[in-house]
């Protein structure tokens, strides 16, 4: 029960790669945990990019946003082309789901294969 429920759950609202440690597969484990953080640091730098651009067109010369800017701000943000955030997002959630599956349909073989030998 143990690898069951604990690896696809730890997987799931922790870390992706999570539970295929706790299922004994390191290196497979490691390498999604990798993914996952270079694809929500991808994401992260995106965003904050498209964040600068859309407050630099905003901005112009001046030294401070107003509260009155905030909607130039995030018309701004609405007219830049999101499309590589959308593949980047895509991407992390699916390897997050990748991740949990994974997890818990190795985990369940393992358990599967206690019973059996015990």
């Amino acid at each position: 029960m143990r690898n069951t429920i604990v690896a696809p759950l730890l997987s799931a609202f922790v870390l992706p790669g999570l539970g295929q440690v706790i299922n004994r597969q390191i290196v497979k484990g490691l390498i999604l945990m990798g993914l996952a953080m270079l694809l929500f640091i991808c994401v992260l730098v995106k965003v904050l990019l498209d964040l600068s651009a859309a407050i630099g067109q905003v901005m112009g010369p001046s030294l401070g946003l107003g509260l009155e800017d905030w909607p130039t701000v995030i018309a701004a943000l609405r007219a830049r082309d999101l499309t590589v955030l959308y593949v980047l997002v895509t991407l992390a959630v699916a390897v997050w789901a990748y991740s949990i599956i994974d997890a818990y349909l190795v985990g369940r073989g393992l358990r599967s294969r206690e019973t059996t030998q015990g």
